[in-house]
């Protein structure tokens, strides 16, 4: 009787100790003390960087562990997407989504790409930001949305882009469509590229997001003429909204940044991010550290996100003959 009291306190000693320290792979303790990889596929210092990085603290406290961010670019941010899928499903890294930006990398036929949005499990949308359009505070030649518009039908003009298929692409072919311009996108890998092609006046105008677009202004490097949101942005009151200029046809343009797992993670750690992340986005201070630098906070829960993802991927394919897809 003895031998087996014995046995039995060793065999619950031992699923103690499973379950508190080595049951990480069931999803029980993760994700531990091991640190976890967010993939942000922009350069470093754009307004997709900033975000993250403004976020990542809060998230580090809700899992207890340590968030290292990479940028790997490219490809309008499906070298960083392709990584993650590549990843192994362990919960140990996942990434920023963009949209509509991530769905030009497989509705273009020509780029060949077995990929998907429904290829991303996806725990919860951060941000939405709004685009407008900056121009260098030297500029001569326009001053203000009109001035451009009346320029650029006349002169051939070029604008930033972050890519092809991305937001500002479409944003670039949508304003020509509605103003009737004829101006060229120039793609580059993220903000810092195309801020500083506007600087060497290799490019006309700039397009970039309001958390993009305030530092340059306040100290004076840009002006923004114009923002493509739904209504006045607080801090930057003095830009007009460019849907109540009445120049064109209405005209709206934000980039909603989220975050996924690659499908195949196990659902209880899936869980456990998505409640760290609910956690750390709805934080007050993390919304009011975003909220200075221009970005709004939009947190969206997972079910309800993945059916959001799937509506914009339909909005999306309605713009492929703009991009010759």
């Amino acid at each position: 009787m003895k031998r087996f009291v014995i046995a039995f306190v060793f065999l619950f000693v031992g699923l103690s100790l499973a379950f508190a320290g080595g049951g990480r792979d069931a999803g029980g303790t993760f994700p531990g003390n091991r640190p976890i990889t967010l993939i942000v596929p922009w350069a470093a210092g754009g307004g997709s960087d900033l975000g993250a990085r403004v976020a990542t603290p809060y998230l580090e406290r809700s899992l207890g562990t340590t968030i290292n961010i990479i940028n790997p670019t490219g490809a309008g941010g499906w070298v960083g997407w392709e990584r993650l899928l590549s990843a192994p499903a362990d919960g140990y890294t996942f990434a920023m989504i963009n949209v509509p930006t991530i769905y030009g990398g497989y509705m273009d036929p020509s780029l060949g790409r077995n990929r998907s949005i429904d290829d991303f499990e996806v725990l919860a949308n951060h941000v939405t930001d709004y685009m407008g359009l900056a121009i260098h505070i030297n500029e001569t030649r326009f001053h203000d949305m009109r001035s451009f518009v009346e320029y650029a039908r006349n002169n051939p003009t070029s604008m930033t882009s972050q890519g092809v298929g991305t937001l500002q692409h479409l944003m670039v072919l949508q304003i020509n469509e509605a103003l009737g311009l004829n101006m060229t996108p120039v793609h580059g890998t993220g903000f810092r590229d195309s801020y500083a092609t506007l600087l060497g006046g290799h490019v006309d105008i700039l397009l970039g997001g309001v958390g993009e677009l305030l530092v340059p202004e306040n100290n004076g490097e840009l002006k923004t003429i114009i923002l493509f949101s739904h209504d006045t942005v607080d801090l930057m009151p003095h830009v007009p909204v460019y849907n109540r200029l009445g120049i064109g046809p209405p005209l709206t343009g934000a980039s909603q940044r989220g975050f996924a797992y690659r499908k195949g993670v196990p659902q209880e750690i899936v869980n456990i991010m998505a409640n760290a992340l609910r956690d750390a986005i709805n934080n007050p201070t993390q919304i009011a550290s975003m909220t200075e630098m221009g970005l709004v906070v939009d947190y969206i829960p997972p079910a309800e996100y993945a059916r959001h993802l799937k509506e914009q991927e339909e909005i999306m394919r309605g713009f492929s003959s703009l991009f010759g897809w």
